[in-house]
């Protein structure tokens, strides 16, 4: 792996100290454990338990628990491994770099709350690697709205393909509506970053134009910023990374789903793997809403959810909450450990990913 590389002044990850970090995160912390409670309150509302009873189990073939485990190491591998295409037009990094910051970053977004996790991989990118944070921004930009529009495409498939079954819970009806709202919001940002790249001089005179006209040297400071983030996205407007980094996107998605069909089996659900879609999807979506620490409560009301669309209430509240936990504990263990071992290694505190250098 790649040593240490000193931060530039004119752009360094935030810092904090041990008071002022404190008093960023424990209101967001609190907001997020609310958040999460309520969330989780929705399941159990919906009559979902969280913990369910031995007799929820009773039907699991276990093999496939180890087996679910496998494809979601895969899935975290491919997730990881295809921002090297992002991150190439900017500073081409060794694999294990790419592999080994990606994971650091995924555990920040699982273990940190209301989403916070997602400043650490930019701000870990520069330290470690020199790429420029507003650069690591524009590759972030680029995942979020390539995989918010195959995961929202996902869903409208499923709702629209797959025969639904009439349900009481109001978050279930209005999916289809949220399905077609969500390809909407993901495809118009996907148009939007196409735009920003082409026009790219043009976005760093505006911003210097307007912003200059308050102060004149942050006008200049903020278009060579807009300037960067473009370089984030210039992998898009190059076929061939713009190719391989799609080829590992389903890749990661196919597998995704492979998985969650596989363990849904396993657990005595009647899921074909048009289901695994749709509850791919749906949780894609779902945990993008900002919650509590490990994703919890939003996790389990995105796939509670999903399940009551195709299934009766009845096979969700028993074998369909076994699916949860089982799908729940062993992503939560597999994030964990591939984030703290490589935390481990490469000796960054973990108050790096809050970041505090």
């Amino acid at each position: 792996m790649t040593s240490s590389i000193a931060p530039d002044a004119s752009e360094q990850p935030p810092s904090a100290s041990g008071t002022g970090l404190t008093r960023r995160v424990v209101p967001k912390l609190v907001l997020s454990v609310l958040l999460g409670a309520l969330f989780a309150w929705l399941v159990l509302r919906g009559g979902v338990p969280l913990v369910p009873g031995p007799e929820a189990f009773a039907s699991v073939q276990w093999w496939t628990v180890p087996a679910y485990a496998v494809c979601v190491i895969v899935t975290h591998l491919f997730r990881a491994s295809r921002w090297r295409f992002l991150v190439r037009p900017v500073r081409p990094l060794p694999f294990g770099d790419v592999v080994a910051l990606n994971w650091i970053g995924f555990f920040a977004i699982f273990a940190l709350p209301l989403r916070l996790g997602e400043l650490a991989r930019p701000a870990l990118s520069k330290l470690r690697c020199g790429v420029p944070l507003s650069a690591g921004f524009g590759t972030v930009a680029v995942e979020r709205v390539v995989d918010g529009l195959v995961t929202s495409l996902c869903v409208l498939w499923a709702l629209f393909a797959l025969p639904m079954r009439p349900s009481d819970d109001p978050i279930a009806r209005a999916l289809p509506f949220y399905g077609v709202l969500s390809v909407a919001v993901f495809a118009v940002a996907l148009v939007a970053i196409a735009l920003f790249l082409w026009q790219r001089r043009l976005a760093a005179r505006l911003v210097a134009s307007t912003v200059g006209l308050v102060s004149p040297a942050f006008g200049t400071l903020l278009a060579a910023k807009v300037g960067t983030l473009a370089d984030g996205l210039r992998s898009i407007a190059e076929p061939r990374l713009l190719g391989g980094f799609l080829a590992e996107t389903v890749l990661y998605w196919g597998t995704n789903a492979a998985g969650m069909w596989l363990l849904g089996w396993g657990c005595g659900l009647p899921m074909d793997f048009g289901h695994a879609v749709a509850v791919m999807g749906i949780l894609a979506i779902g945990i993008l809403l900002p919650a509590g620490p490990g994703l919890f409560g939003n996790f389990q009301l995105a796939v509670a959810t999903a399940l009551k669309v195709y299934f009766a209430e009845s096979v969700v509240g028993s074998i369909g909450a076994a699916y949860i936990l089982l799908m729940y504990a062993t992503q939560a263990v597999i994030i964990t450990l591939t984030g703290v071992v490589p935390l481990y290694v490469m000796r960054i505190p973990f108050g790096a990913l809050l970041g505090q250098r």
